[in-house]
């Protein structure tokens, strides 16, 4: 039987992951009752997402990432100038004293925005270092190399953690920088698969 959200956010609080209280756990189990009995459905990922998403004002275009241990992201972005920027930015929030990039700029100049093709690339310093990732343009999805790549580069640093990566089954991205034994242990716990590397 499939775990309720107060008993996943239960084992999320063992897992030292924040933002977790039972006016969330509500809202969330209420939206859940009113689904149509055919979606699939995961309720892990849905309270993840919750968790990890920010927030967003789609008004004025701004976004603050949450600091509650987990990052989630529409993969097709709605600010598509700052895609790579801003997953930086998230993947930060996550620790921020062991990923405190800085100096993170997005090159968006062999851009297509017209036909959404081209190339870009961000770069950004870290640990005395500079680093460049380039991605392709596909519109104004997230090219998931670019998460792949920065996971090289973290583990090359040999901090001891790294991204771990899951989805809620659509096109939500949830991102967890830990070392194996958590992500196993959160796998087992959970029930979500954490890959090391985008699939």
């Amino acid at each position: 039987m499939d775990k309720s959200y107060k008993e996943l956010s239960t084992i999320f609080r063992q897992y030292e992951l924040n933002g977790l209280n039972d006016e969330l756990v509500y809202n969330l189990e209420q939206r859940y009752k009113e689904l149509p009995s055919e979606i699939e459905f995961n309720k892990a990922a849905d309270l993840l997402t919750s968790l990890g998403e920010g927030d967003i004002d789609y008004e004025n275009m701004t976004w603050k990432p949450s600091e509650n241990g987990v990052y989630a992201f529409d993969i097709e972005i709605f600010d598509v100038e700052n895609m790579y920027k801003n997953f930086l930015i998230g993947v930060s929030y996550l620790d921020r004293e062991e990923l405190n990039f800085t100096n993170i700029v997005e090159d968006t100049s062999l851009v297509d925005w017209e036909d959404g093709t081209g190339s870009r690339s961000v770069s950004f310093d870290w640990n005395g270092q500079h680093f460049n990732i380039d991605a392709k343009v596909e519109g104004d999805w997230f090219d998931s190399s670019v998460a792949d790549d920065l996971n090289r580069i973290i583990i090359s640093q040999d901090t001891g953690k790294q991204l771990y990566f899951t989805s809620d089954g659509y096109q939500e991205g949830i991102v967890f920088y830990c070392d194996k034994e958590w992500a196993n242990d959160f796998e087992k716990d959970t029930g979500l698969k954490l890959e090391e590397f985008n699939q």
